[in-house]
């Protein structure tokens, strides 16, 4: 007899060793200061890693809860950016 499509694709997501990366699933290290939400707590976070127009390597943080966004530096110590410091300073 032969399998359904369903069946197959079933078949397939039981044997993946890992699961699919994602912008909420972040690899690697954390970043200090991304793992709850600075307003209110929440840890369901959207984090993506990204590059400002003048080099520095941030993390976006994103709260769906409250809708708080901050913006840390991979190397900073847990303290946001300032707005000015992600739009430029006449922003």
């Amino acid at each position: 007899m032969a399998r359904r499509k369903g069946e197959a694709a079933r078949a397939r997501a039981e044997r993946a060793g890992e699961p699919l990366g994602s912008i909420s699933q972040p690899s690697g290290p954390g970043v200090p200061g991304t793992d709850a939400c600075l307003r209110c707590g929440a840890t369901d976070l959207t984090r993506i890693r990204m590059a400002l127009t003048d080099g520095r390597q941030v993390v976006f943080v994103s709260c769906p809860s409250c809708e708080q966004r901050n913006w840390f530096p991979l190397d900073g110590s847990g303290i946001p950016l300032d707005r000015d410091e992600i739009v430029g300073g006449d922003a």
